[in-house]
């Protein structure tokens, strides 16, 4: 495949078009739009020249708040054949590639699997930063480079001889390895000890850097997992150390930077959410007083807003076979964690269960203290209709966290667990596991 061939015709046909200026040029348009017709029907012939699957590695969202994914893309007879790590169904649709700005890979018929981050839902109203049409920008070896059209995310296609079925099964695992994990504080250079605060699964990592006396400074970096183990979007550089992604050692206990100069451990939370659910009762006894107090006042809130009033009982973990059964399951992947609420509707006496998609994760320094890092509300439970009380509450459980875990025996011998927030000492309640 003459990926540069096409390149080149691209990028000269584009310099021809800006050149004709003048009037006197005019009668040159038509040699630069044959120049660019050539370029995009080499690009078309290499496409569907290659027998295989192409990786599209994809970043959503002008800031990449949600991280990188991996899609799996194959071109024939005008038709696109897609999967991706959120989904092994695959879809077909029609492509194109045309000019707009400059030639420009089109996906032009719905996707579940390409339209997924640009569709617009009721609570993801401006959907989620993503691009059907992708610019083609230069090669890299036999990679074809792109960038988003209108959020401007650097992507590329990338040949492959494998069963893209295969790498799909190592990412999910990569990515469940680092679901409910930290990352121990690491030197890193001149920047001294390194705080890292990963967030698993909207695919960031928050490097927090001392600054002098007691301030801090924070550098992020969206990342896709791959699988080794995670590659950033572009290298950062810390202290004078440039780091493009981690690799996960063999054991699973460790990470170390792609180029190898750093290496640091992976930390387990105190309470397993990842995989299990507990539940908190918001009622004396089980809470603080100040928690309860505030509780009260939001669903004081929503009975005004809603005429609804959440349960006193709040689920924090992941959704559950039954939950999924009844239609519970995540934004993007069929099992994730929430925080949820039961709700019910006074006016027609209806039963409904309200969540909020989050990762609960090990604080990397003292790994007895649990974060929640919240997400976005899980459109399956109509998040957006209750929005504007409920998300108070959500707020209120992130802004007192980190938590410290305490591990206690009841008189039975059941195991349950008391949070105390270490920013807030009024704050506090207990976990029990989910029956």
């Amino acid at each position: 495949m003459n990926y540069k061939k096409i390149l080149a015709l691209t990028a000269g046909s584009l310099l021809w078009m800006s050149s004709c200026t003048s009037s006197s040029d005019l009668d040159k348009l038509p040699e630069a739009a044959v120049r660019t017709q050539q370029a995009i029907s080499e690009t078309v012939a290499s496409l569907e020249g290659h027998n295989g699957y192409w990786r599209l590695t994809y970043y959503p969202d002008a800031k990449r708040a949600y991280g990188g994914y991996s899609m799996y893309v194959q071109f024939k007879d005008g038709r696109v054949t897609a999967l991706s790590e959120l989904s092994t169904s695959s879809t077909s649709s029609t492509y194109a590639v045309r000019n707009i700005d400059m030639p420009t890979l089109a996906f032009d018929t719905r996707s579940n699997i390409l339209h997924h981050f640009s569709t617009s839902t009721e609570y993801f109203r401006n959907a989620r930063g993503g691009d059907f049409e992708l610019l083609l920008t230069g090669t890299r070896g036999d990679s074809i480079l792109l960038q988003g059209r209108k959020y401007r995310n650097l992507m590329s296609l990338v040949p492959m001889t494998t069963d893209p079925k295969t790498e799909i099964a190592a990412l999910q695992a990569m990515a469940q390895k680092f679901q409910g994990k930290g990352l121990a504080p690491v030197t890193i250079g001149t920047a001294g000890k390194v705080e890292l605060r990963l967030h698993p699964t909207y695919r960031q990592l928050e490097f927090v850097l001392p600054g002098e006396g007691s301030t801090t400074s924070r550098q992020q970096m969206a990342f896709a997992y791959t699988p080794e183990g995670l590659r950033f979007y572009e290298p950062i550089t810390i202290g004078g150390v440039t780091i493009s992604g981690f690799r996960l050692s063999s054991d699973g206990t460790s990470i170390t930077s792609l180029e190898g100069d750093v290496t640091t451990s992976l930390v387990s939370a105190p309470l397993e959410l990842a995989t299990k659910s507990y539940v908190l009762y918001l009622t004396t006894g089980y809470a603080s007083p100040t928690l309860i107090s505030y509780f009260t006042q939001v669903n004081a809130a929503l009975y005004r807003s809603r005429q609804a009033r959440m349960s006193a009982r709040c689920y924090l973990g992941v959704n559950t076979e039954a939950d999924q059964k009844e239609g519970l399951v995540g934004n993007d992947t069929q099992v994730t964690s929430f925080i949820t609420m039961p709700i019910f509707e006074q006016s027609g006496g209806s039963y409904t269960r309200l969540s909020y998609e989050a990762d609960f994760v090990p604080v990397g320094s003292d790994p007895s203290q649990l974060d929640i890092l919240t997400r976005d509300g899980n459109e399956t439970t109509f998040w957006y209709w209750y929005a504007g009380a409920a998300d108070y509450w959500i707020s209120r459980l992130r802004s007192r966290a980190p938590y410290k875990v305490e591990t206690l025996t009841d008189t039975e011998g059941a195991t349950y667990y008391k949070l105390s927030s270490v920013k807030d000492e009024k704050t506090w309640f207990y976990l029990y596991a989910a029956q």
